[in-house]
């Protein structure tokens, strides 16, 4: 389920902080690790996760996102970890060439297929189970859509895409390779292009798999 978006003042309005217990952080934080970890491999396990730190090519760095999330929400003498964390976080983010900001609202089950060249506005929304691909951008735009985009469930975004802008991508849509994606874009289709246009009402389904973690 996408967050509200950042730009929507009435979110912002609404808005209600909610205190959870620090027990019950660490639990979804672990939830969340393992959907992302069984997108990848079609296993959720703790030893699927170990694997995957060691020899994955992309979970590595959204695992220390994670965690410097986790941890920035964290209170008493855990917080004390966010600084080494985001130390290990930068060094990821040179080494594999991924700026994904751990201040971003990313939904469980993210999916990033290759390393490299991925760069996301850290106010940006992204949705559960969305494909990232290498050589994409997300970020900000000025004028008419000046802001950042909100990203739906279940969204497939192709190499070397652009999505700028206070725009809605809608769930179950996907973003054909080198499109550049200024206006919203509806609820399951595809689009491509530069500027990207409507190409096909098939959507993601073809890309975006292995989302049965029961964490949406």
């Amino acid at each position: 389920m996408v967050p509200s978006h950042p730009n929507d003042p009435a979110s912002k309005e609404s808005r209600v902080e909610v205190k959870v217990k620090p027990r019950d952080a660490t639990r979804k934080f672990w939830r969340v690790v393992r959907a992302d970890v069984y997108r990848l491999s079609g296993r959720s396990t703790y030893r699927e996760v170990f694997r995957q730190l060691m020899v994955g090519e992309t979970f590595p760095y959204v695992f220390w996102m994670r965690a410097c999330s986790h941890l920035s929400r964290s209170t008493g003498p855990s917080r004390l970890l966010l600084l080494p964390a985001r130390l290990v976080l930068r060094r990821f983010r040179y080494r594999m060439g991924i700026n994904l900001p751990w201040q971003t609202s990313v939904g469980p089950g993210i999916f990033l297929g290759h390393a490299g060249g991925i760069v996301v506005n850290a106010g940006a929304v992204i949705g559960s189970n969305c494909n990232i691909s290498h050589n994409v951008t997300i970020g900000s735009n000025k004028g008419r859509r000046a802001g950042v985009p909100q990203i739906g469930d279940n969204v497939y975004i192709g190499p070397g895409a652009v999505v700028a802008g206070a725009i809605t991508v809608g769930t179950g849509s996907a973003i054909g390779a080198n499109s550049v994606v200024l206006d919203d874009v509806p609820a399951g289709v595809t689009v491509a292009g530069a500027p990207a246009r409507v190409v096909s009402t098939k959507g993601a389904i073809a890309w975006v798999n292995l989302t049965d973690h029961g964490l949406d």
